[in-house]
């Protein structure tokens, strides 16, 4: 079993008060830049930029929750996740926490769809879209329940 520290996903969630967010800095931002695909919205950034790694309880996205992974995390997760093996063209950024990854159809002819795709599979058949956008997406994730998890206080001191 993976701890919260290595991977986010596996922590039981609270509704008591909102997170405190990880925003990237600007040395994380130019970094993912850097190495993300060239077709990853800008949005995505931005929305990072100024909500940083959300964690939000909404009923109508999935089994209810987004978890959203800290920019610098990106990247890594993704590979470690298999996504550059099993799926590429997607780009996971967050999971549910049960077993679901939220990732984004960044191929160069891709459609930019932001959909769940189960962890265990990552096959592209399994890909199921939930927006056709990541602003779509992240307009639907942001009308949900900021939730806290343990050590979520001091996450912006790494």
């Amino acid at each position: 079993m993976e701890n919260c520290s290595s991977r986010p996903g596996d922590c039981k969630r609270s509704a008591t008060k909102p997170p405190m967010p990880l925003i990237p800095t600007q040395t994380e931002i130019d970094n993912f830049l850097s190495a993300c695909p060239k077709t990853l919205p800008r949005s995505f950034v931005d929305f990072h930029r100024q909500h940083g790694a959300v964690k939000m309880d909404i009923e109508s996205i999935g089994s209810g929750l987004v978890w959203m992974w800290p920019l610098r995390d990106v990247l890594q997760f993704s590979r470690e996740y298999g996504f550059d093996e099993f799926a590429p063209g997607l780009l996971g950024f967050g999971t549910d926490g049960c077993g679901e990854l939220y990732a984004m159809d960044v191929r160069t002819n891709g459609t930019g769809a932001v959909g769940d795709i189960p962890a265990t599979s990552l096959q592209w058949e399994d890909f199921r879209e939930l927006s056709p956008s990541f602003d779509a997406f992240s307009a639907k994730v942001m009308a949900g329940t900021p939730i806290i998890e343990p050590g979520d206080i001091d996450a912006n001191h790494h």
